[in-house]
C-alpha cells in the first residue's frame, strides 16, 4: 500500500495519518525490539519491517501539538530499535564461519544488515532531526568498533549520507562524541590492511573534516603520526583521497586547507582550460598545416605542368621552324629546277605568274585575318540589334495589351428590357406559337436535326449578342460623357468672371489627364497659326507613324 501511496500525495498522506492514529507506527518501533531470529523469515522481515517504519515516518503530516512528541520520542526509538536490529544481524553474521558452505546465508544476512541502514538514511533525509539522533546513538559507535569488514564499511559509508543530509550537524554534537567516532577511523587506517576498510574510512575523515572545518586542526595536532601510516595505503586505488588528507595534515589548520583547495582548484581549472585552448589550438594548425601542404603541393605540381608545357611549346616551335625552312629549301629547289628546264623566252611569263599567285595568296591570308578579326564586333552589334527588337517586341506587346484592357467592356450585361413581366408575355406568345405552328417532325432524326439548326441559329445570336452589348454600352458611355460635358460648359460662366474656384472645378489633379490636355492645347494653338494651305488634311487622320529602322549588314 505505501509503495503505491507517494510520500506528500494525498493518498499517501491520508494512509500515513491513519496509521498515526490507530498507533501503528508505536506497534511497529516496539516490534522492532524482539529477536527474529526465532520469526519465520528471520531478518528479512526486519528489513522490511524497517523500510515500512522510514516510509511512513516519511511524509508524515502532522498537528503542531504533536510534531515535538513524534520527534523526540518516536524517531529517537525509531532510530535505536533499527540500530539495535542491525548490532543483532552483525552478531549473527560474525558467528557464522567464513567458508563455501555458508556465504549464502552470510550475503543474505549482509543484504538485510545493508537494507536497514538504507532504512537509516531514509529517514534521516525526510526528518532534520533524525542525523543527530543517529550519530549520538551509542549502537552507532559498537558497530564501528567491531573487526568484522564487511559491516565496518557499510557503517562507514553510512556517515557520509548522514553527513550529507544535514550537512552542520556535526557543529550541535558533543566534541567527545566526534572525537570517538574520528579516533575509531584513524584506527581502523592504521591497523586494517583491507582496501575497502582503508578508503571507506579516508572518505569519512574528508566528509567529517569538510563539514566541521575546526576538526582539520585537531587531525593535525592530535594525530601527529598520521602521515607516516597513511603511506601503506599508496597505490590502493584510493590516492585521491589519500592526497586530500596529506593537504589538510600539511596546511595545519582549516583557512590555510581551504585556501589550498581554492589554489589547487584554480590550478585544474586553469589546465583545463589551457589543455583545451591547446587541443583547439592544435586541431586548427593541424589543418592550417594540411591546407597549407596541399596548396604548396598544388602549386608546385602547377609550375611542373607549365615547365613541361613550356618545353613541349619549344620543341613545337623548333619542329615548325624546322619544317617550314624545309618547305621553303624544297620550294626553292623545284622553283630553280623548273626555271632552269624552261626556255628563256617564257621565262619572264612564269616569274609574272608566280609573282600574281603569291600576291593573291598574300591578300586571301590578310582578308581571312582581318574578317575573324573584325567578327567579335560584328557579333556584339548584332547581339545588340537583336536585343533591341525583342525588348521593342516585348514593349508593343506590353502596350498592346493594356490597350485592349484599357478598351475591354464588360460583357456579362443582361438585354435591356427585360423584365419579369416581359418574360412572362415572351413565353404567352411562344405557347401562342406552339398552338398556331405545331411541329411537323415526324421522326427521331428530323427532331435531332431540327434541334441542332436551332443551337447553332443560338450560338451565332450569342456570338453577335457580345459585340452588340459592347458596342451599346460604349454609346451609352460616350452620351453620357457628352452629357457631363455639355452640362458643365452651359454652367460655366463667361471669360471675364471666371474666379480661381471655377478654373480648380474645371481641371484636373491627375497628371496623365493634365499632361495630355496641355498638348492638346498647344497642338491646338499650332494649328491655329499655320496657313490656310496646311489646315486641309484630315483632323481625324492618325499623325503617328513608326517606322522601323533597317539595318544592312
Amino acid at each position: 500500500i505505501l509503495s503505491t501511496a507517494v510520500a506528500g500525495s494525498k493518498d499517501g498522506m491520508r494512509i500515513r495519518k491513519e496509521i498515526w492514529e490507530y498507533n501503528l507506527l508505536q506497534a511497529l518501533v516496539l516490534v522492532l525490539k524482539q529477536d527474529f531470529s526465532i520469526v519465520d523469515g528471520e531478518w528479512q522481515i526486519a528489513a522490511s519491517l524497517a523500510a515500512i517504519l522510514s516510509q511512513v515516518c516519511t511524509g508524515l503530516d502532522l498537528p503542531s501539538a504533536e510534531v515535538k512528541k513524534f520527534e523526540d520520542e518516536v524517531l529517537l526509538e525509531a532510530v535505536s530499535n533499527m540500530f539495535l536490529v542491525t548490532r543483532r544481524i552483525q552478531a549473527r553474521y560474525a558467528k557464522i564461519p567464513d567458508r563455501a558452505g555458508h556465504m549464502k546465508e552470510r550475503n543474505k544476512l549482509l543484504a538485510c544488515y545493508r537494507g536497514v541502514l538504507e532504512s537509516i538514511v531514509y529517514l534521516a533525509s525526510g526528518h532534520t532531526s533524525v542525523p543527530k539522533k543517529v550519530l549520538e546513538c551509542p549502537w552507532l559507535l559498537q558497530l564501528l568498533i567491531t573487526d568484522d569488514t564487511d559491516t565496518v564499511v557499510a557503517i562507514m559509508d553510512l556517515i557520509p549520507k548522514i553527513l550529507r543530509v544535514n550537512r552542520i550537524v556535526l557543529r550541535s554534537l558533543n566534541q567527545k562524541l566526534i572525537l570517538s567516532i574520528m579516533d575509531e577511523l584513524i584506527y581502523k587506517l592504521s591497523v586494517s590492511n583491507e582496501v575497502s576498510v582503508g578508503a571507506s574510512a579516508c572518505k569519512c575523515v574528508l566528509r567529517i573534516c569538510e563539514n566541521h572545518r575546526p576538526l582539520v586542526e585537531t587531525l593535525c595536532t592530535r594525530y601527529k603520526g598520521l602521515r607516516p601510516l597513511l603511506a601503506k595505503w599508496e597505490g590502493a586505488g584510493f590516492s585521491r583521497d589519500l592526497k586530500e588528507i596529506h593537504l589538510l595534515l600539511q596546511a595545519g589548520n582549516a583557512q590555510k586547507a581551504e585556501n589550498e583547495r581554492f589554489f589547487r582548484a584554480a590550478i585544474t581549472i586553469q589546465a583545463v582550460w589551457k589543455g583545451f585552448i591547446t587541443r583547439k589550438k592544435l586541431v586548427k594548425a593541424n589543418k592550417t598545416f594540411s591546407k597549407f601542404q596541399q596548396q604548396y603541393r598544388l602549386k608546385k605540381r602547377v609550375l611542373e605542368e607549365r615547365k613541361v608545357q613550356a618545353k613541349e611549346a619549344i620543341e613545337l616551335q623548333r619542329q615548325l621552324k624546322l619544317n617550314r625552312q624545309r618547305i621553303m629549301r624544297e620550294f626553292k629547289e623545284k622553283q630553280l629546277h623548273t626555271v632552269e628546264i624552261l626556255p628563256a623566252a617564257m621565262l619572264e611569263r612564269y616569274m609574272q605568274r608566280q609573282q600574281n599567285k603569291s600576291a593573291v595568296l598574300i591578300q586571301k591570308s590578310w582578308r581571312g585575318h582581318h574578317a575573324r578579326n573584325s567578327m567579335q564586333d560584328r557579333e556584339v552589334f548584332v547581339k545588340r540589334y537583336r536585343a533591341a527588337i525583342t525588348v521593342q517586341r516585348a514593349v508593343r506587346k506590353w502596350l498592346k495589351k493594356l490597350e485592349d484592357k484599357r478598351n475591354k467592356i464588360k460583357a456579362s450585361l443582361k438585354p435591356p428590357g427585360l423584365t419579369d413581366d416581359r418574360r412572362v408575355e415572351i413565353q404567352r406568345l411562344i405557347n401562342q406559337n406552339r398552338e398556331l405552328k405545331p411541329t411537323v417532325y415526324t421522326s427521331r432524326e428530323e427532331l435531332e436535326q431540327g434541334h441542332k439548326k436551332a443551337a447553332e441559329m443560338l450560338a451565332r445570336y450569342y456570338q453577335s449578342a457580345r459585340v452588340n452589348r459592347e458596342k451599346q454600352h460604349h454609346r451609352e458611355a460616350l452620351i453620357a460623357r457628352l452629357n457631363v460635358d455639355s452640362e458643365l460648359v452651359h454652367l460655366a460662366p463667361p471669360l471675364n468672371s471666371v474666379t480661381d474656384k471655377d478654373v480648380e472645378m474645371y481641371s484636373s489633379n491627375l497628371l496623365p489627364v493634365a499632361t495630355k490636355a496641355k498638348n492638346n492645347h498647344i497642338e491646338q494653338l499650332r494649328l491655329l497659326r499655320q496657313p490656310w494651305w496646311k489646315k486641309l488634311c484630315d483632323e481625324y487622320q492618325d499623325q503617328e507613324y513608326v517606322d522601323d529602322e533597317q539595318i544592312i549588314f
